[in-house]
């Protein structure tokens, strides 16, 4: 399911946060108070937690990531 999606950070009480776009949390189920795993460098990717465990078992797909995340 990829995508693309322009957001912009907003202001809540002393943080700010970037919405998650709607067909994302709906694939992936994403109800208010479920946990992700966010990584971040230069890029920011979320991971929905029940997909974390498949997703860097990949080795291909952790790679990806570590490579991505290192540059």
């Amino acid at each position: 399911m990829p995508g693309k999606s322009k957001r912009k950070v907003l202001k809540q009480g002393s943080s700010t946060v970037v919405s998650i776009p709607a067909d994302y949390r709906r694939y992936h189920n994403l109800e208010p108070g479920k946990e992700v795993t966010v990584l971040y460098d230069n890029l920011l990717l979320i991971i929905p937690k029940d997909q974390e465990k498949k997703i860097l078992e990949d080795p291909e797909k952790r790679d990806l990531i570590k490579k991505i995340l290192e540059k």
